[in-house]
């Protein structure tokens, strides 16, 4: 036996405050019929009752009285587990497609590093939902999907070479991300992650301020840092995906990639202000398996919401009685006091 809110059982204690009233109600009444003679014959004059009828349903008060104070505290017997639906996990994707995601510090190239990472997490949990955002200086978006295959095969096929604009808009890329979670009506009642994995500081925006605003709407946002501290040459590419040397600048220097302590600081502080965290590899990883780790927890966390432990409610049992004795209790007024009642 339990309650389910025992605080209510309080009230028991207003049951003898009530019996004392009706005591002392009572002894006063006694006293003040004794002043025009016998009270068991001034009694009968008056109502024609035995004089153990007020006794009679002041106890039956009293009894109904205890069993409503327990029932507003929900009596309750026995247990079961009841599994609720689960809500799953929202996962949208930011992959940086910029031209420094194809330096080979990471084999075989960041970027194609990345992507099959990006395949194995996917393939972790296929009832998660998953859109894609791919990024440089534009971004392309993939809505939210449970068919991971064709989420896999948006970004798969996807090359730095093939976006014209080019830099790191991360802002821009958790924007886009937030937006494909407001658009889905679904989206709101689940678990909402936006996974950003980029090797560059943000050229333009507000990463930080667009974090801060997913947050708002109750999504986390986690960053996976790739890229090496030493400096890297980008390899670059024609249009048809073969290597043609590396990337030069205006005066013909080779141009070479850096993951500094700058750009560390600022995507710790994307994913602190979004509620995430932040991830970084050791030199030639990607990260995945920490993601993946903490997609695991939010998962098990959402399994553990989803069971709850159902009592049966006793109320009713307790309700019965008080019920049948307040209806007795009424029954044993006085006739002639009845019959005043259903005079008026």
């Amino acid at each position: 036996m339990r309650f389910g809110a025992a605080s209510w059982l309080w009230l028991l204690m207003v049951v003898p405050f009530l019996g004392g009233l009706m005591a002392y109600a009572t002894w006063a009444r006694r006293r003040d019929l004794a002043r025009f003679g016998d009270v068991r014959l001034v009694e009968g004059l008056r109502d024609g009752s035995p004089a153990g009828w007020r006794a009679a349903r002041s106890v039956l008060v009293l009894l109904a009285a205890m069993l409503l104070a327990i029932a507003a505290a929900r009596p309750q017997h026995g247990s079961r587990t009841e599994v609720v639906s689960r809500r799953g996990i929202d996962v949208v994707v930011c992959l940086d497609v910029s031209k420094s995601m194809l330096a080979r510090d990471v084999a075989p190239s960041r970027i194609e590093r990345a992507k099959a990472e990006l395949e194995r997490l996917l393939a972790e949990e296929p009832g998660d939902r998953v859109a894609v955002v791919l990024f440089a200086g534009e971004t392309m978006e993939y809505p939210l999907t449970t068919d991971h295959e064709a989420a896999l095969r948006f970004f798969r096929d996807a090359h730095p070479w093939e976006f014209p604009v080019q830099g790191t808009s991360i802002g821009r890329a958790i924007t886009a991300a937030r937006d494909l979670l407001r658009r889905d009506p679904l989206a709101a009642r689940r678990s909402r992650v936006i996974l950003l994995i980029t090797d560059g500081e943000d050229l333009e925006g507000d990463p930080v301020a667009a974090a801060r605003e997913a947050a708002t709407d109750g999504v986390s946002v986690f960053i996976d840092a790739i890229g090496s501290a030493v400096p890297e040459p980008i390899p670059a590419y024609t249009q048809d995906g073969r290597m043609a040397g590396y990337e030069r600048d205006s005066h013909g220097e080779i141009k070479q990639t850096q993951f500094t302590p700058a750009m560390e600081a600022q995507l710790r502080q994307v994913a602190e202000e979004g509620h995430g965290a932040y991830f970084r590899p050791r030199t030639g990883e990607v990260g995945i398996d920490a993601v993946r780790r903490q997609l695991a927890r939010m998962r098990r966390a959402e399994v553990s919401e989803s069971q709850r432990t159902v009592y049966e409610e006793l109320a009713w049992v307790v309700l019965g009685p008080a019920f049948v004795l307040l209806v007795i209790a009424s029954g044993l007024l006085p006739e002639r006091v009845r019959r005043k009642a259903v005079a008026r």
